[in-house]
């Protein structure tokens, strides 16, 4: 049986991720030249760097994901009316971000 996916109601619609896409594609191909710097025995030195610079991308990437739904979804918010629905969208903006901590 499918999982539930109303857990988390925080879908992104009419977002463009193609940048972060293309953003992505090139930290597998950092993560691919990992492997091929492990393959190939190279220094700590350069396999750690290159580490280091996987990780920046992805927080990068992930911090403009994070922004994108965030100025989405303040946009939702301005348009609601009842105090209840913006509370239940602050709520899901404060539970996205610990998530991402």
């Amino acid at each position: 049986m499918p999982k539930d996916k109303s857990k988390n109601k925080s879908e992104v619609v009419g977002v463009d991720y193609s940048d972060e896409m293309k953003r992505l594609n090139r930290v597998a191909g950092q993560l691919e030249g990992v492997r091929k710097m492990l393959d190939e025995r190279r220094s700590l030195g350069e396999i750690l760097a290159q580490c280091k610079a996987v990780h920046s991308a992805l927080r990068s990437i992930e911090n403009r994901i994070l922004k994108s739904h965030l100025e989405n979804v303040l946009d939702e918010v301005a348009k609601l009316e009842k105090k209840k629905s913006r509370e239940q969208k602050v709520a899901e903006i404060e539970e996205l971000f610990k998530q991402a901590s």
